[in-house]
């Protein structure tokens, strides 16, 4: 049987083996020390391990620097969504706080349109009561004048 790496392994005693880059080519030794004289014949087995070895551990140690780059900007985005959260309830306050203060204006503005009109009719009402008094001092003073002027005749006659 050929292996991944292009090695002849004579049988699959090599396949089951859990393998993990800690473990080290001492480690692979140890774990395969009745079989191991057998496959070092072949002079490449070790060079193979080592580098297989090599080549896990570079991979391994860049998953690890990806995991860590991913959990850092996981975290960043964390924090800027609790932020944008802050804000939206700010914003959110802020538009609530505005609509409060629209709605004041409006009843306000209301009022004052309320108490404008009372303004103007109680205005009419006081310029029709300045009207009919104009209109009751010129009678009054025709009367009067009119009462003067045949005093004054009556006087004369006298």
């Amino acid at each position: 049987m050929i292996g991944s790496l292009g090695v002849r392994i004579p049988d699959d005693s090599l396949r089951n083996v859990p393998f993990y880059p800690s473990m080290g080519v001492q480690a692979v030794k140890k774990y395969f020390t009745p079989k191991w004289e057998e496959f070092s014949s072949h002079g490449e087995l070790e060079d193979v391990l080592e580098a297989s070895l090599a080549s896990a551990i570079r991979a391994s140690t860049l998953q690890m620097k990806v995991l860590d780059e991913f959990r850092t900007r996981m975290q960043e985005q964390k924090k800027l969504a609790a932020q944008a959260s802050k804000v939206d309830k700010e914003h959110q306050q802020a538009l609530e706080g505005l609509k409060a203060a629209l709605e004041n204006a409006r009843t306000a503005y209301e009022q004052m349109e309320a108490d404008l009109k009372e303004s103007d009719s109680n205005l009419l009402n006081m310029t029709k009561q300045l009207d009919n008094a104009n209109a009751a001092q010129k009678v009054a003073a025709e009367a009067l004048e009119k009462g003067w002027s045949s005093r004054s005749s009556d006087c004369a006659q006298k």
